[in-house]
Formats: structure tokens, sequence, C-alpha cells
């Protein structure tokens, strides 16, 4: 009689963990710390989830869909028809928010050269800048994540 009252409430716990995601300034190591380029991802990365990762996610079409959740959809279903999963959205959402993060990235280089000189001396080319950040605010879940630090 426990065990199927343990049932659902394990199902439910299963299904609400990927809409869990808390987007936060990352913790970096000394001197790593840009508050600029933080601040920009951590706030672009709370509305592409919101506009555009979680309707795609949930495969629920809007009436009048973004440009975002639109490339965002063309991308899976080119890669994996309608048969993606979670893993694929994460990848896919990583791919082409931090290709628009580059592009910003390379704009606010170009006007503030205090930007500039943070960026100068932490990296050597912008390639090493996305991975950084990538690595720091990717999408993936944080079963990922806890699986890289039990490999090293």
């Amino acid at each position: 009689m426990f065990f199927l009252l343990l049932i659902p409430v394990i199902f439910l716990l299963s299904c609400g963990s990927a809409e869990k995601r808390d987007v936060s300034v990352a913790e970096h190591e000394k001197n790593m710390r840009i508050p600029a380029i933080d601040d920009m991802i951590v706030k672009d990365k709370k509305e592409y989830l919101e506009r555009c990762y979680w309707p795609v996610y949930k495969k629920e079409a809007s009436e009048s869909p973004r440009p975002c959740e639109t490339k965002l959809q063309q991308l899976l279903e080119r890669r994996y028809y309608a048969n993606y999963t979670q893993e694929h959205v994460d990848m896919a959402a990583d791919e082409m928010f931090f290709g628009d993060i580059k592009d910003k990235i390379a704009k606010q280089v170009r006007t503030d050269a205090k930007l500039r000189r943070a960026l100068g001396k932490r990296f050597k080319n912008m390639d090493e800048v996305i991975d950084y950040y990538k690595s720091k605010y990717t999408f993936r879940v944080e079963k990922d994540k806890d699986k890289n630090k039990s490999e090293n």
C-alpha cells in the first residue's frame, strides 16, 4: 500500500525537475568575474528560457512564435525530427544562445575600452571567452555537471 502512494510522488518529482532552472551569477575563479558580462548573460538567459527554451521543450506551439523560438525549433527538427529530448534542447540552446552572446560581447568590446582591457587580461580570443562563459552558464542539467565532477 505504501508503495502505491509513493509512485505518484516520485512521478511528480521527476516531471518537475526540468523546470527547476535557477539562473544566477556563476561562481568564478579568482579575478575571472566580469560583472558586465555576467549580468548580461543572466538577464538574457532568463529571457531566453521563458521566451524560447520552454515553449520548444514543452512542444507548445505559440500563435506568434518569437524568432528565437522558431530558430531553436527548426534546429532541433533538422537534427532530431520530432524525437528530441531535453538533452537535445539543452545542446541546441547552448549553441544558439551563446552564438548571440558572442555577438553582443563583440559589440560591447568595440565600444567599451574597460571591458576590452578586462577581457584581454583574462582571455586570448573571443572563442576562449565564449567557452569559459558557456561552461559557467550552460543549459545542460545539473546531473551532467555532477557527472563531470565525479570524473575529475
